[in-house]
């Protein structure tokens, strides 16, 4: 088994918003035909197990779209475990060389924990918090933002134009609702 990967220097003092073990769960991907979503979330650090297959493939620990064959891009959307001020993101590629996204960028939205995929899909208050930035394959690619952002509860992750991330953990200052 895994150990979990190392929090990096910079968000030492930062509490991971998206960790699985405070509730957190992916809601919804464009596609995740290759590899699950919800491996995004997983505690530990991404495997490689040689020779390990799928009937879709190689088997990966992460989350894997298909190659676009048009226009467009991959996302997932993630409820944080606990909502609050993101100040940076680990978009962890591990492992995934030949098949990894070429950029990213993150969106976040402040809505109601019960909201559904579909009403996320459609809400128009996502807000951009970090533009489109290239990340490395096979590497834990930590991103800071240039300041903390208003109070999250959820992130839209895009991937450009697809491929596979490992892991996610996104890095902020834990804000609890007000009237609570």
């Amino acid at each position: 088994m895994s150990s979990s990967p190392a929090v990096p220097e910079a968000f030492a003092h930062l509490t991971d918003l998206a960790s699985d073990v405070t509730g957190a769960f992916v809601l919804y991907a464009t596609d995740d035909y290759f590899a699950e979503k919800e491996n995004l979330l997983k505690p530990s650090a991404p495997l490689w197990l040689e020779g390990k297959y799928t009937d879709k493939g190689k088997w990966m620990d992460g989350w894997e779209s298909m190659r676009k064959r048009e226009p467009g891009h991959d996302h997932a959307i993630l409820r944080l475990g606990t909502p609050g001020d993101i100040h940076g993101l680990l978009v962890d590629t591990t492992h995934f060389k030949g098949n990894a996204p070429q950029e990213v960028s993150l969106e976040a939205i402040e809505a109601p924990d019960t909201a559904t995929a579909r009403e996320l899909r459609e809400h128009q208050g996502w807000v951009e918090i970090l533009p489109r930035t290239a990340v490395k394959s096979d590497f834990p690619n930590v991103l800071g933002l240039a300041a903390g952002s208003a109070r999250a509860t959820h992130v839209r992750l895009h991937i450009y134009p697809d491929g596979g991330v490992a892991r996610l953990r996104v890095y902020g200052v834990v804000r609890p609702d007000p009237r609570t």
